[in-house]
């Protein structure tokens, strides 16, 4: 199956479910979850003062009450917006999780002051509020987030005890409470583990990625100069040849043989040498347009692959730069008034021409060039 029968098969998002969780995939889920923590907020201030506030709470409680509408009604218009708006995203935790845990539990436990036939439930939630964190939370942020619960679920438990509230026994609720914070301990202790993984699997991905890469830049470049490998360079002149005959249009090649080398190595040592080429292919980069792409043939052969370029002119501009810089510039450390010259064979492809074709006449050219003398770019006719 082809991707563009996959694309067409694929379900598409109804324009609603656009508007409201946006099409970023890193804040979708995060606005799902957002709007329905909205919801629940919603839903349990319903319940509280449609049934509870006239028929069950006490005026103490009613004063819980209003913090607790209050801390709601903020939950409800803050977090939904904000992460809707995509400000969050510069943030380590882009979709608030952290932060709307914390918020929730406090909501949680002002609704254990509130509702005291509601209580039970409510340590249950607490508990279902940390496990929202397993999948997004570092570690740290797990930890925070089960110790602020915890530290706010003792906090009111020591509050309503001091009050004597009517429908509190600090004796009985201890019994449900302690053994809650040893949960909401638990949970956290998981959830930061959860995110100790994910943060290894994070690093592993990056090690594996950056080793990736490693053995890609191997396979396609000379290990000594740095430039693209035969291999890889012959691929690329397949390419460029395929896309030439798609298109209609035309490209050119250069081989690249520096004169004299051998002397160089028998004068001086292969260190220099090594030297020499590392320095070629520097002045290469620097000279050669960004379009061009050159690599090492072999020793000191290389070749550049020219796209949409006539070999007459642009051809021979960049390589009469190339010439200049060597002449200007020292190839060696150890004998600085080295230079070197070098000598081509440009070739443009004909119609019907192979790519090995194209290649057999640039060489052809560079013969030509060394037998004219050296120093010097011939064109194929």
């Amino acid at each position: 199956m082809n991707t563009n029968t996959i694309s067409q098969s694929a379900p598409r998002s109804h324009p609603l479910v656009d508007l409201l969780l946006t099409t970023d995939p890193r804040r979708r889920t995060a606005l799902s979850l957002c709007l329905l923590s909205t919801g629940l907020y919603i839903g349990f201030l319903g319940l509280i003062w449609l049934y509870l506030v006239p028929n069950v709470l006490s005026d103490q409680e009613q004063a819980w009450n209003w913090a607790f509408t209050i801390h709601q009604l903020i939950a409800i218009g803050l977090f939904y917006p904000l992460i809707r708006s995509g400000l969050t995203l510069k943030y380590e935790d882009p979709g608030l999780v952290a932060l709307q845990i914390i918020w929730a539990s406090a909501a949680v436990v002002l609704g254990y002051a509130v509702a005291p036939v509601m209580r039970v439930g409510n340590l249950q939630i607490l508990c279902l509020a940390q496990v929202f964190g397993f999948v997004s939370l570092r570690p740290r942020a797990a930890l925070l987030t089960g110790g602020a619960t915890i530290g706010m679920l003792l906090a009111m438990w020591a509050i309503m005890s001091a009050l004597h509230g009517p429908h509190f026994n600090p004796a009985d609720e201890a019994f449900q409470i302690f053994p809650t914070c040893l949960i909401l301990g638990l949970l956290a202790w998981q959830s930061r583990n959860f995110g100790r993984s994910r943060e290894r699997m994070a690093e592993e991905k990056t090690r594996l990625a950056s080793a990736t890469e490693r053995v890609r830049q191997i396979a396609r470049h000379d290990p000594l100069t740095g430039l693209f490998n035969r291999q890889y360079l012959q691929t690329r002149l397949d390419a460029e040849h395929d896309r030439a005959g798609r298109s209609g249009s035309s490209f050119c090649i250069a081989v690249i043989d520096l004169d004299h080398f051998k002397n160089v190595n028998d004068t001086h040592g292969h260190h220099v040498g090594d030297e020499v080429l590392l320095a070629f292919a520097q002045q290469a980069r620097t000279s050669l347009r960004e379009t061009d792409l050159i690599g090492r043939w072999g020793g000191e052969e290389f070749v550049v692959v020219m796209p949409e370029t006539d070999p007459a002119q642009a051809g021979t501009i960049g390589l009469s730069r190339l010439k200049e810089a060597l002449c200007e510039t020292g190839l060696s450390a150890r004998v600085p008034s080295l230079r070197v010259t070098f000598s081509a064979g440009l070739a443009a492809l004909q119609p019907g021409e192979s790519s090995k074709q194209l290649l057999q006449r640039a060489d052809e050219a560079l013969y030509l060039a060394k037998a004219q003398g050296r120093n010097r770019a011939v064109i194929a006719g």
